[in-house]
């Protein structure tokens, strides 16, 4: 039954921590999991909002990471040089694991993943290119979270920077930019204290 070690496989990505914030100290960080749940959620509204086909944005926030159950997660960085993995060889590992979840799937199922995937991944769509740059944008979203409690040992501001050079859409850049001054006001009371 390859359908219920799909569902066990994937199962992982619950447990699956977000590399980008273990790299940097942070306690009781997110799982794959935590990460893709709001990812979903935002990706309904803001699709919705934009005249985009929610149900499409959704479907690609929920499959996005799903290899991840398989190949683990692997922090992308501003600088590829910084990154543990090449991002050639993380998209290699990727697109094996997403093989190896669709052949536990099988039929249209699979062929509906791997569709799904490489559309993301690819950007071949207005939807994907929304749920990128609010993959982005979600990040953004818990560095704010774990700075305000101050769970961290290295510094967060590499996620900013990685997500200001990529978010282009005005609806996600703007609030971002209104991220980034609430962070900026915050920054300057702390440090006066």
């Amino acid at each position: 039954m390859g359908w219920i070690e799909f569902y066990h496989t994937i199962g992982k990505l619950k447990q699956e921590k977000r590399v980008g914030w273990l790299d940097r100290g942070v306690k009781d960080s997110e799982s794959v999991s935590d990460h893709s749940h709001r990812l979903c959620v935002m990706s309904l509204f803001f699709a919705k909002r934009l005249g985009l086909d929610e149900c499409r944005a959704v479907k690609l926030a929920v499959v996005h990471d799903l290899p991840e159950a398989i190949c683990g997660d692997v922090a992308t960085r501003v600088k590829e040089e910084l990154q543990k993995i090449p991002n050639r060889e993380k998209r290699e590992r990727e697109e094996k694991a997403l093989e190896e979840l669709c052949e536990m799937l099988g039929g249209k199922e699979a062929k509906e993943l791997r569709e799904l995937w490489l559309e993301f991944n690819e950007g071949k769509s207005k939807e994907a290119r929304l749920v990128y740059e609010l993959d982005r944008l979600e990040a953004i979203f818990q560095a704010i979270e774990y700075e305000k409690k101050g769970n961290f040992a290295v510094s967060l501001q590499e996620f900013y920077d990685f997500a200001n050079a990529r978010l282009e859409l005005p609806a996600i850049r703007e609030i971002f930019d209104k991220l980034m001054e609430e962070r900026k006001k915050r920054l300057e009371k702390s440090a006066k204290h």
